[in-house]
């Protein structure tokens, strides 16, 4: 189906634009060097480097003028490209199939003897993405006490997970003693670590759709291939909100699929197990059950601490970022009003 829907495209495309000629030689991969070479500069929105692609016919008769808003527009309707899906190739050109947060593109082009773009059509291909940009369920944070924000943030500076689609907005978190340790002692067992054990809670009410366990604790220091969640819990809080929760300990987990949970409720320990160098909870929120086809979103909660630089203060709504120490709060019973 995806490829009869290309070849269509990429057939409407040469008859409505200029036929180019093109090197004998060009294979399937040239177009796929090619497309992903413009989704790149697309992204980064480079028009120098975007011009540089385009054969001289194509530049008369596409300038700046025309192709800036041309480009953007493409970002601006369903968010940044992601990967090439798929492709289809002919004597008479490509049609290449383009994975975007929001949906999908199909890019029709032509390449001339010299490698360079001679015609160029981008379509939308299938249906419009919903994607929420936050949460709108009210959420707790995923624990008691006082954690620090290991990594958390929209920007890869301070976030590793940020260029992951479905954990671009995730969230990591330690504890920390005075002096900024994690551990005690050596730090060579997982039970030196100051997070290690402590409870994971539900961050808002919901119904499991997910648990792994049975994945083995890693030792400090060293990561596991194997699942890289770990022991992880997927809750279902909407159509469009699916909270993981990863990294426990084997055999903590207390929920099961198709469990309602509460907020606040323990659902498994903190521990050390898949993708993880040392004990830590792992927080995210995506819009989709499936992990291949989920996008993530930034998660905000409700009513907690945050220390920064020796200062603390009250938020009522806010998303962590790095550097963080953030703590729930009590949520303060309003007073009773006096009887008159």
């Amino acid at each position: 189906m995806i490829r009869r829907c290309l070849k269509a495209q990429l057939w409407l495309t040469l008859l409505l634009g200029a036929t180019a000629a093109m090197a004998a030689t060009t294979t399937d991969n040239d177009y796929v060097v090619v497309a992903r070479k413009l989704i790149r500069y697309i992204n980064a929105d480079d028009q120098d480097r975007i011009h540089q692609m385009l054969a001289s016919t194509l530049r008369g008769a596409f300038p700046e003028a025309k192709a800036r808003p041309y480009f953007r527009n493409i970002i601006a309707q369903r968010g940044k490209l992601v990967r090439v899906k798929d492709s289809v190739v002919n004597n008479y050109g490509a049609g290449v199939q383009v994975e975007a947060e929001r949906g999908d593109w199909n890019i029709a082009l032509t390449l001339d003897r010299k490698g360079l773009i001679a015609t160029l059509n981008i379509t939308p291909l299938g249906p419009l993405i919903a994607l929420p940009e936050r949460n709108k369920t009210l959420m707790r944070l995923p624990f008691d006490k006082e954690w620090y924000v290991v990594e958390g943030g929209a920007t890869a500076a301070l976030n590793h997970h940020a260029n992951s689609r479905t954990q671009r907005h995730a969230l990591d978190f330690s504890i920390r003693d005075a002096k900024g340790n994690t551990y005690t002692d050596d730090g060579k067992d997982n039970g030196d670590y100051y997070a290690y054990g402590m409870e994971v809670l539900a961050p808002a009410d919901g119904t499991v759709v997910m648990v792994i366990d049975g994945v083995p604790d890693n030792k400090p220091g060293s990561a596991s291939g194997f699942h890289a969640g770990g022991n992880c819990v997927m809750i279902k809080h909407s159509e469009s909100e699916y909270s993981v929760l990863a990294q426990m300990i084997p055999g903590s987990l207390s929920v099961k699929v198709g469990d309602a949970v509460k907020t606040g409720q323990p659902i498994g320990k903190c521990g050390n197990s898949g993708n993880s160098g040392e004990p830590h909870v792992h927080f995210h929120l995506q819009n989709l059950p499936a992990m291949p086809d989920a996008f993530g979103f930034e998660p905000y909660f409700q009513n907690i601490r945050v220390t920064r630089d020796l200062k603390a203060r009250i938020e009522r709504d806010y998303s962590p970022i790095r550097g963080d120490s953030v703590a729930q709060q009590p949520v303060e019973a309003t007073a009773p009003k006096p009887v008159k």
